[in-house]
């Protein structure tokens, strides 16, 4: 009889996997023709929570890559819970001219400071830079700068690191730049944090009036080296 039980408890578990398995690829073929197609943007794709589940996925990450242009970038659905804000940015050279088309990969903790859906962060080699749930990629324009929608991210929990957004810049013939942005009023940016985050060359900006639906707007410039 135990036996019985644990054969059926097994086989439900399996089908429950095949199902979301299924389900998975179902989304992620349907994610394929709307962007192949022209039917829907990344930023539609990444902001609609039907295809929340994909987000951690490696294929589903290098496909929203692959489409990534330098329209203004949403990376949050519409009932995300946080202060909706709006970030700004221009990426120019060392003589100050603007560097067009470069690749901006992003991602960021949501309001309770989690980088996945379960829990604060991804298990794994690099599980927070290579799957947190809340992520884009987009390009600079013609005078090097892009636009990001999002929700301010938090602090980690239990911890005094202040909020900030990983972001991370490619372009041809120029040295790949990683750093992070960080929130001039976040209340854990003080002191010796503050400090150490000036002397990692973090970006701090302090925030600005903006229009509905955003309570706050944050715009960094961002210098890379040719090499």
């Amino acid at each position: 009889m135990r036996i019985l039980i644990f054969t059926c408890a097994l086989l439900l578990t399996c089908t429950g996997e095949t199902k979301a398995q299924s389900d998975s690829s179902l989304l992620f073929s349907e994610v394929i023709t709307k962007l192949e197609n022209h039917s829907a943007s990344v930023s539609t794709i990444l902001s609609d929570k039907k295809y929340l589940s994909l987000h951690p996925q490696t294929s589903f990450r290098e496909l929203v890559k692959k489409h990534s242009n330098d329209s203004t970038l949403i990376i949050t659905t519409a009932g995300e819970p946080g202060k909706k804000i709006k970030v700004t940015g221009i990426v120019k050279d060392e003589a100050g001219q603007p560097v067009a088309g470069a690749l901006v990969y992003l991602y960021q903790t949501d309001s309770r400071g989690w980088y996945a859906a379960d829990a604060p962060h991804v298990g794994g080699n690099e599980g927070d830079i290579r799957h947190a749930r809340l992520f884009g990629y987009v390009k600079t324009d013609q005078k090097g700068r892009f636009e990001l929608h999002t929700i301010k991210p938090s602090g980690y929990p239990r911890s005094d690191l202040p909020a900030h957004i990983h972001i991370h810049f490619q372009a041809d013939g120029y040295e790949p730049y990683g750093t992070e942005f960080l929130f001039d009023d976040d209340e854990r940016l003080v002191g010796d944090i503050r400090e150490q985050s000036v002397r990692n060359r973090f970006l701090i900006s302090k925030p600005e009036k903006t229009a509905g639906p955003f309570e706050q707007q944050f715009s960094y410039s961002v210098m890379m080296r040719r090499r």
